[in-house]
């Protein structure tokens, strides 16, 4: 008997995801096995090269697998691909930029400073993540936003989490490469994998409460509300996830690595198991409903 088409199709979006995620767990054991065939075992210096495929490979894997969550009405390739870019390009170096002009890091890398301290708590969320999470938006509001493609709620998390991917591209480039920093090569693999999840998540959440807020009846000053929260709530958890991974690094488990990529693995698969929830709700009021797969 042959399967419907709607099945079938299902089905190998399925079967792609899940080639997708593979490739991301394989990519994580190749960096081992490279460490172990070439008895690496103390930490390497990565050339610009190498930095820059460590800090693509997971992103364009994860920003398969993202694309795939819009199973009714896929947006086009072209464009959510442009939009990952400008994540990397524009929205990553101005967030840069922003935090250079706000931030005083000096007094916060005292050390004897309890690391959950206000200083460094407000400096998380109201300096990192919310100049972060703002730049996402910018980028995101000020581009596809007012497209016809942007046509229904769930673009929001489509898009915005396009632009998480670019943007966790330029953060792991330049951890990976910059100031003559040295990792050991399957931990640097695993964090690109791990902060890539996790801007993108946290670019989601926001994206779902823009989806929501373009397509509400509600007044102009309701949806503006509404942004603010989420870019609020976006924020909180970006600094949450910084304050709490620098912690673990800074502190007495800074000889155990992997205590951080395990923490971080967790913090960014909660969030985003959030913005599945989300997407998941959008998908079943999509206005494509009857059309996709």
């Amino acid at each position: 008997m042959q399967m419907p088409p709607r099945r079938s199709l299902r089905r190998a979006r399925a079967q792609v995801g899940f080639l997708l995620i593979a490739g991301l767990v394989g990519f994580v054991l190749l960096a081992w096995l490279v460490e172990l065939v070439v008895g690496l075992h103390r930490a390497v210096s990565l050339g610009p090269l190498l930095a820059a495929g460590m800090a693509a490979i997971p992103a364009a894997l994860w920003l398969g697998f993202f694309y795939l969550m819009d199973r009714h009405e896929p947006e086009p390739k072209p464009l959510v691909a442009g939009v990952c870019v400008l994540g990397a390009l524009i929205a990553a170096p101005l967030a840069d930029f922003v935090q250079s002009q706000f931030v005083a890091p000096a007094p916060l890398g005292i050390a004897g400073l309890d690391p959950f301290s206000l200083d460094r708590t407000l400096h998380a969320i109201l300096i990192i993540g919310l100049s972060q999470e703002m730049c996402k938006y910018a980028v995101v509001r000020y581009t596809i936003y007012m497209s016809r493609e942007f046509d229904e709620p769930m673009d929001g998390i489509v898009y915005m989490m396009a632009c998480g991917t670019g943007f966790a591209v330029w953060i792991n480039y330049h951890r990976l490469s910059g100031q003559h920093h040295e990792i050991y090569l399957s931990i640097g693999a695993a964090q690109a994998v791990v902060t890539t999840l996790a801007h993108a998540s946290f670019a989601g959440v926001l994206g779902y409460v823009m989806g929501r807020a373009k397509f509400s009846r509600r007044s102009a000053p309701v949806r503006g509300i509404l942004l603010m929260i989420g870019l609020l709530l976006a924020a909180a958890f970006n600094g949450q996830f910084t304050l709490v991974t620098g912690w673990v690094v800074q502190s007495g488990m800074a000889q155990h690595p992997w205590y951080a990529v395990a923490y971080a693995a967790v913090s960014a698969a909660g969030v985003f198991g959030l913005i599945w929830r989300f997407s998941q709700h959008l998908l079943a009021q999509s206005p494509f409903r009857g059309t996709g797969t």
